[in-house]
């Protein structure tokens, strides 16, 4: 089904622009796109069990369309220097997309998801959003991230939406991405947003829509923002497990901060006696290879670790209760924090927390207390485990215990 319609993609749309990228010398057509991703069918055979695309890389779009060509699940990863987990179980038949991030629970794993859930993400994102071809969309987050692959990428894929692959998230690469496209839409996360606010480079006239996931977004930022240049930006909610799930397409500010938006078409949301959000969906993950509770994946739901409360259509964010950190819009599992400090030369005993950030759109940090043998330098554990660790999950508070 998916590379079905990607013919049909590539039938109305083959000689189009469809990439941007900051590592291409000039932009790739889709028939660019189908070309490389032929070649890349070539290393793909009857043992291949999965292949891997990793986002900050090239080739992550047509590695993705080779393992459609193939029928191969395509596992993804944020970069190049991410190591895949091994995965605790057999690959469910019908596998098209593997997504391993602890999510909220803070449980690394590994998340299955099939033809009929990605179709379902990438209609009701497309829908939802108001995507359409004439608006490119800016890729400033990573295109592995469920917020992106579901948001960017599969756009793209299954709806012919061009996009532009800037080099960082800096405000002078924005700006001249700004200056490439007639009309562009940007999702960010509310870190980014202020960077952007702060640096003055949002007010431009092909910034068309504009779109805030991963944390929450405080009522500063988004009136500052509008203040400034007139552009409404629009809360998005979502999770690994089920996609997106509400969305605040309203031109109009919000009065509460907890508000995500309406429930997007196809998903339904109930609140359990304990205020969690019960999450239905098409487009939700068929399994894991592992489970944090019993309760997580109850009879056609998921359990998410967030609460709040339904009013006449619209969901509203109360609090999360999650193992995960959650920084910056990232999800950072405090397990596997511990397991690289534990095995760090010089480590004794070792504790990781979460701190609230006193900058609210980083809204968590980690924090990590250590017991350190004799003779170790606290200097010295802070290098090896950060070369072991990606930029997101770095602690940035740390305390050597007596």
């Amino acid at each position: 089904m998916l590379n079905a319609r990607w013919r049909e993609i590539m039938a109305g749309r083959g000689q189009r622009t469809a990439l941007w990228h900051h590592g291409l010398e000039l932009p790739w057509t889709y028939a660019d796109l189908d070309r490389r991703a032929e070649e890349l069918v070539g290393s793909i055979d009857d043992t291949t069990e999965y292949v891997i695309a990793q986002a900050d890389q090239v080739d992550f779009l047509p590695m993705i369309l080779a393992g459609w060509k193939t029928g191969t699940p395509v596992l993804v990863l944020e970069t190049s220097h991410c190591r895949p987990r091994a995965i605790r179980s057999a690959i469910p038949d019908g596998t098209v997309f593997i997504k391993q991030s602890c999510g909220a629970s803070g449980v690394e794993r590994s998340l299955f998801l099939d033809e009929r859930a990605v179709l379902a993400e990438a209609a009701r994102n497309i829908e939802g959003l108001g995507l359409v071809p004439e608006r490119v969309g800016l890729v400033a987050i990573s295109l592995a991230h469920t917020y992106g692959l579901g948001c960017l990428a599969l756009p793209l894929l299954l709806g012919g939406i061009p996009l532009d692959v800037i080099s960082a998230p800096l405000p002078m690469f924005l700006q001249q991405a700004f200056d490439r496209h007639h009309a562009c839409f940007l999702p960010g996360v509310p870190a980014l947003w202020k960077t952007w606010m702060m640096s003055d480079c949002l007010d431009h006239p092909s910034l068309e829509l504009a779109v805030s996931a991963g944390s929450p977004l405080t009522l500063e930022i988004e009136e500052k923002i509008h203040r400034a240049t007139g552009t409404k930006v629009h809360n998005f909610y979502g999770t690994s497990e089920t996609g997106a799930v509400a969305f605040d397409s309203t031109d109009s500010l919000r009065s509460d901060e907890g508000l995500l938006g309406s429930l997007l078409e196809g998903v339904e949301v109930t609140i359990s006696q304990d205020g969690r959000i019960l999450v239905k969906s098409d487009a939700m993950a068929t399994g894991a290879d592992l489970l944090l509770r019993d309760d997580e994946f109850t009879t056609g739901n998921y359990r998410t670790s967030d609460t709040g409360r339904l009013e006449n259509g619209s969901l509203f964010w109360s609090a999360h209760q999650g193992r995960a950190i959650n920084v910056a819009g990232r999800k950072v599992s405090p397990d596997k924090v511990i397991r690289v400090c534990q095995t760090t030369e010089g480590v004794v005993r070792v504790e990781v927390k979460s701190v609230q950030s006193r900058d609210p759109e980083r809204f968590q940090e980690v924090a990590v207390f250590l017991e350190l043998a004799q003779d170790a330098e606290l200097k010295t554990i802070k290098s090896a485990v950060y070369d072991r660790l990606e930029s997101w999950e770095m602690p940035r508070h740390w305390k050597q215990l007596d």
